[in-house]
């Protein structure tokens, strides 16, 4: 017998259940504005927080939920829940390091030469490769962590993916910029 059913009700919205200590909990999974949030149906889990992040965490860990987020595109990564299952409203952030007194790889050493030799679409074009190798770097973290056991409910988990989800949010609005001809075809320098 499965520990995990499903069932697809429309391209947004998923019915999940997974058996747990021989009882049937019920998760609904949607898809609003690009996020996709797990939220509990059964009571007991949205009133017992200690519980709902036990069930999660099992749910999170069972290959055929997995699977099944595999084959509807959802990244693991990016599941949100509505119940709050540890400190995430107020992720403590790690203390700010001091940054090194040498430039970036990326960054160019001589400005106005990289301005004189780039043309504005050139220099959004490096931008959206910057910002997604970065997005890629804290996606493969979160994935290595969910697998190493680590879960939403798990401090640095949170810490990662909100530094994941600002690399996104960068590049989404880069492309939107990128996308759209301010230039009229000139070069802005």
């Amino acid at each position: 017998m499965l520990d995990f059913t499903f069932e697809i009700i429309d391209e947004y919205t998923i019915n999940t259940k997974i058996l747990y200590a021989n009882e049937w909990f019920t998760f609904n999974i949607y898809e609003k504005d690009q996020v996709w949030t797990l939220h509990p149906f059964d009571g007991m889990l949205i009133r017992n927080k200690d519980m709902c992040q036990l069930v999660v965490n099992e749910l999170l860990k069972n290959k055929y939920f997995h699977v099944m987020c595999a084959k509807e595109n959802i990244l693991l990564s990016e599941i949100r829940t509505t119940v709050d299952l540890g400190n995430r409203a107020n992720p403590a952030l790690p203390e700010p390091r001091p940054r090194e007194e040498r430039p970036i790889d990326d960054e160019p050493e001589d400005v106005q030469s990289f301005m004189d030799n780039h043309s504005l679409d050139e220099i959004m074009e490096i931008e959206k490769e910057i910002v997604h190798t970065r997005m890629s770097v804290y996606k493969q973290m979160l994935e290595i962590m969910f697998m190493q056991g680590a879960s939403p409910s798990d401090k640095e988990f949170v810490q990662i993916q909100s530094v994941f989800t600002m690399w996104k949010e960068a590049y989404e609005k880069i492309t939107g910029l990128s996308d759209s001809d301010f230039s009229g075809g000139k070069k802005r320098w």
